[in-house]
């Protein structure tokens, strides 16, 4: 017989033998050292005990074939009661093994084999293994520290490792999978806004998981939700969940006092089998945090590198480098700036600190900020409106401030800026870093290019500038008599500066009158140019 035919027959005969205890879930890999901390677990699924005397536990090294080693060996007394499990493992595995020994295992792609004394026997391996001999079937997936390889459900049995075992939390002596056992999914537990108001109202949202093998049934669990960042505790009776599947509850609730707090989540359902799995907690910020964005440069045009301006609002005098810049994609990247800021003072965060001091050589550099890693603001907006989110938090992940803005309309070089307590295009470029915010122009300024241009589809550049913070923009086309030629711009929300390119349809020839006409919450101001239309080039 070939040699891989013949390896590919052994691998058959080395499946879970039937009528035997199986092997149901393997922890080769602890947090930092593996010692003592490793386990086997079998798990006898028949009505009646099994001796274990005489039985093999070997481990195996998968980088050749037939390296296999005995780790444990069991004597006259070791037995397997009846639907249990019995834990072949180290010193250091909680609850106690039945059996201790150091197992010593490797990290994948490795195995286990567990030989019965007449001769049959059940391999499980993980990782990719290049010799068949050290997995049944399909291997199962290599578990990254701290978690286990596990039969989920507990009994199994599909043909093959990588059908059979999952990546899950090590869960020695107990089963892996409860009949009935709802969870909540680690790290889901989130409130939007993530830095709610003091006393205001928030959307909590967490992920519950159907881990159990059975399913549960609408208002059968409940999601109870406390904890110093929510003004009182909360419950709410939650829908049905199918088993293995996830459902997204969602709850409003009301801010606590400002402040560092936390809050914890909880699934409570009668008989649950694993309640280790059933709350999470999420660490809050209710209210300012210490450090707010002021200003935000996305798209310099003088060689500056991006840039953000931010105040400390704590009262007293800050470190930066107790906190971590980002944005809505990147990891955050902690501030380096040793020296403290003074109580209501300003300072810089710059992509590139060198070239930020040359382009502005006035200011003070001791305010002025680097990161490790800049993550690039984004210059045009996503579907939803928003071209980017700047994020500020400490160095734990506590939220401190965060800016979601849109990119439209800002002209490039020219900053967005805070300007009492409303996100407004600066007054120009290059912006105002370490100063408060320049004045906005008096009157209503608007500006067409070209003057003059051909007769037919073409594009026209319109700017203005606006004497407030906001306000909506219309653009249109009038000839001498009067009569509207066209709308380039209807009713268009605008920040302090703006502009747009258009497109001029028109085959008339002459001069026409363009108009801007600006409104804001204090009234309308109008701005008229004249314009030529030519058959000629423009």
């Amino acid at each position: 017989m070939a040699i891989a035919p013949l390896l590919a027959a052994l691998a058959l005969l080395a499946c879970a033998p039937a009528g035997k205890p199986i092997v149901a879930e393997v922890y080769y890999d602890a947090n930092g050292d593996d010692t003592g901390w490793e386990f086997v677990e079998l798990f006898n699924p028949a009505a009646t005990p099994v001796p274990l005397g005489g039985a093999r536990l070997e481990a195996g090294d998968g980088s050749a074939a037939a390296r296999w080693t005995t780790r444990w060996t069991g004597g006259p007394r070791d037995t397997i009661r009846a639907h249990a499990r019995f834990v072949v493992g180290g010193a250091k595995v909680v609850p106690a093994p039945d059996a201790t020994v150091t197992l010593d295992l490797q990290n994948g792609p490795d195995a286990v084999r567990f030989v019965w004394p007449d001769g049959a026997a059940e391999t499980v391996g993980w990782g990719a293994h290049e010799f068949p001999e050290y997995s049944c079937g399909a291997s199962a997936p290599d578990a990254p520290s701290g978690f286990s390889i596990a039969r989920v459900p507990d009994g199994a049995d599909t043909g093959g490792n990588a059908g059979d075992f999952r990546v899950a939390p090590p869960t020695p002596g107990v089963a892996n999978q409860s009949e009935r056992d709802l969870a909540i999914a680690r790290g889901s537990l989130a409130l939007n806004p993530a830095q709610p108001a003091p006393l205001g109202d928030a959307l909590l949202s967490v992920a519950v998981i159907g881990a159990g093998s059975e399913g549960v049934a609408d208002g059968e669990a409940s999601l109870l939700v406390e904890g110093d960042a929510l003004e009182s505790p909360q419950t709410l009776a939650i829908a049905g969940v199918e088993s293995g599947d996830t459902l997204r509850v969602q709850l409003p609730v009301r801010a606590g006092l400002a402040g560092r707090s936390s809050l914890r989540a909880r699934v409570a359902l009668p008989g649950d089998g694993t309640p280790g799995n059933d709350a999470d907690t999420l660490r809050v910020r209710v209210g300012d945090g210490p450090l707010e964005v002021t200003e935000i440069q996305f798209h310099p045009a003088q060689g500056e590198g991006e840039w953000i301006e931010v105040r400390n609002r704590s009262g007293a005098a800050l470190r930066l480098d107790g906190f971590t810049l980002g944005d809505r994609s990147s990891a955050p990247s902690r501030i380096a700036l040793t020296a403290a800021i003074p109580a209501e003072s300003l300072a810089v965060i710059a992509q590139d600190r060198d070239a930020f001091a040359r382009a502005f050589p006035q200011l003070d550099t001791a305010r002025v900020a680097a990161v490790g890693v800049w993550a690039a603001l984004n210059n045009s907006n996503d579907a939803g409106g928003v071209a980017d989110v700047v994020t500020l938090r400490e160095t734990d992940g506590l939220p401190v401030d965060a800016v979601a803005y849109s990119a439209v309309g800002v002209p490039a070089g020219v900053p967005l800026e805070k300007s009492d307590g409303v996100w407004v295009a600066a007054a120009g470029a290059p912006g105002s870093p370490l100063a408060p915010p320049r004045a906005h122009a008096s009157a209503l300024e608007f500006e067409v290019s070209p003057r003059r241009l051909a007769a037919g589809a073409d594009e026209l550049q319109l700017a203005w500038r606006l004497p407030w913070a906001r306000g909506r923009v219309t653009v249109e086309l009038f000839d001498l008599e009067g009569r509207r030629a066209a709308v380039l711009l209807r009713d268009v929300a605008s920040t302090a500066m703006g502009e747009r390119r258009v497109k001029l349809d028109t085959a008339r020839e002459g001069l026409f009158v363009a108009q801007l006409r600006a409104q804001s919450d204090t009234g309308t101001l109008t701005r008229a140019l004249l314009l030529r239309v030519s058959k000629g080039a423009s």
